[in-house]
Parts: C-alpha cells; structure tokens; sequence
C-alpha cells in the first residue's frame, strides 16, 4: 500500500501543534483558557495548558515514529492511550485528551489514505473509527457517560463521519470570512462560531447538561449574526464568558476542533507557518472590534 512520505507526517504534526496554541491563545473564548483568564476552569492556567501542548508535541513526534516503523493501528492506539496518562498524571487534569484523539486519528488517516485529499482522508478517517470503536470503549469517560445519558454523538459520531465539523464546517467559514474582509481575527471567530454551534458537545453536556449545550448553540449564532452585522463581538464574548464562568459552561471539544482546524489550515498553507502567540498579536490589535464587512479593526 501507497502511504504519505515521513516527511510530510511531520510537518502535519508540527502544524496540528501550532494549532493547539493558536487556539489556546485566541482571545476572548468563552468558558476556555486564553490570554485574559482560565474561564470556568479553575483547575487549569495558561502555563498550565502550555505545559499540555508540549507534552502533545512529544506524543505526536512518537505517533509519526510508530507509522514510519510500520506499525499497527492497535500500536498507536496504545501510544494514545499512553499519553493520555501522562498528561494526567503529570497535570493533575486531562486538558487536551480530545485533541490527543482527534490529531492521532488524523495522522493516521493521512498515513492511510497516502494523500492529503480531504476526501480520502475523510475516507480513511471513517474507515479507521470504525475499527477503533468496534473494538469497544472505557464506558467510565466523562465523554462516554454524556454520549450515553444524552444521546449525543459527541467525538464518535464526529470521526465516524470524517470530521464534519472541521471540513464541512469551520473551514469553510474561516475561508469566506477572510476573502470577505481579509482579516484573520474575523475569520478565527467566524469558525468559533459555526463550531459553538455544530459541535455536540459533551464536555458542556457533562457540566451543565442540555441547557448548557442549547445556551452555546445559540451563543454560536448570535456571534455569527453580529460578525455578519458589523457588531462589537469582543464586549460580546467578555460578557458571554463571565456568564459562562457563572453557569460553569465550558465547551472542550468546539476547542478542540478549533485547534484541529487551525492546524488543517497551518498544513496548507492558509495560515503562515509561526502559527502561536505572535500571529494573533500582529492580527489583533488591543481593543479590536468588528465591524462593517466583518473586518477587525481597533
């Protein structure tokens, strides 16, 4: 079998991690770490979720090792699994499992589809969930109980269909909302918004139930309606976190797959290569509003 060249595993690798920084540092986030606070988290810093993201980076040089060695699926299940436990043990917290899940998957589905054909991949990712899920899973997760108790879809129904809220949802909103203004903070918040409102999120589930999930679904829409309309969407998100932070919402997995999506686009091409802090300094100004053509300005 035809599989993708090492080379090229890496750079996704190394993009899939400057994503999960550029999502950390996206400023203001409901409910989720940033530059301004730790949201409803009161377990979790910044240095905290940095901390994360290294240990990640080391799991997903160790992922790409496995696949250039030739390995099994069932092998890199195991390093997943593996570096899942280091994080919680080292952090006390599980901060980015989902993103341990959702970036091993997809550089395992890259490797197996032998291209970066978002069809193919999607394919390979379809294909490889089955497997995975097939051969069951800890009922004990928060994420599982969720699904469970709620009927939600959550992370398995996401991979099961190729990750639809990344290909078929943030991305295309990332792209239009910079042709249309060309502003790279218009179009960060426009995918927040399309995931605040498609992704079946049961990190919320699991806090607050389906209310939570509802009040962020039609969070998500009013930010797009103001990002759409010219309105000031950062007072907006500072007020929506303080009430998220009062009502203990939090959305992980719309965090997530902001950090995946950021890093699809870091691995195209779309967004420069220093995908972290400095980007979105240079792209946000203090004070920045959006305005009218959904453009970011001070």
């Amino acid at each position: 079998m035809n599989s993708l060249p090492i080379s090229e595993l890496e750079q996704l690798a190394q993009a899939l991690i400057k994503g999960a920084r550029l999502e950390l540092y996206l400023t203001p986030k409901p409910g989720l770490v940033d530059l301004a606070d730790s949201g409803s988290h009161a377990d979790l810093t910044l240095p905290i979720m940095e901390r994360s993201i290294d240990q990640v980076a080391e799991y997903l040089a160790a992922m790409v090792g496995s696949l250039a060695a030739g390995e099994p699926f069932a092998a890199q299940r195991q390093i997943g699994l593996a570096a899942e436990q280091r994080l919680l043990a080292t952090l006390g917290t599980n901060t980015h499992k989902g993103f341990i899940f959702l970036s091993g998957m997809l550089l395992i589905a890259h490797r197996h589809a032998a291209s970066s054909d978002e069809a193919a991949v999607r394919a390979a990712l379809t294909a490889l969930a089955g497997e995975h899920f097939d051969s069951g899973e800890r009922t004990a997760t928060n994420g599982a109980q969720a699904r469970s108790k709620y009927g939600a879809g959550g992370i398995v129904a996401e991979t099961l269909a190729g990750f639809p809220s990344i290909f078929a949802e943030a991305l295309p909103a990332f792209r239009a909302t910079r042709r249309q203004s060309g502003d790279f903070f218009a179009a960060s918040l426009a995918m927040l918004a399309r995931l605040m409102q498609t992704v079946d999120d049961t990190t919320t589930l699991h806090r607050v139930g389906t209310p939570g999930l509802a009040q962020v679904k039609h969070d998500g829409r009013e930010l797009e309606r103001r990002i759409a309309g010219g309105a000031d969407c950062i007072a907006y998100l500072k007020e929506r976190n303080r009430a998220y932070i009062r009502m203990n919402i939090t959305m992980g997995g719309v965090a997530d797959m902001l950090a995946m999506a950021y890093g699809c686009l870091i691995a195209s091409g779309e967004i420069a290569q220093d995908g972290d802090r400095a980007l979105l300094a240079r792209q946000t100004p203090p004070g920045a509003r959006i305005r009218g053509g959904s453009s970011c300005r001070a």
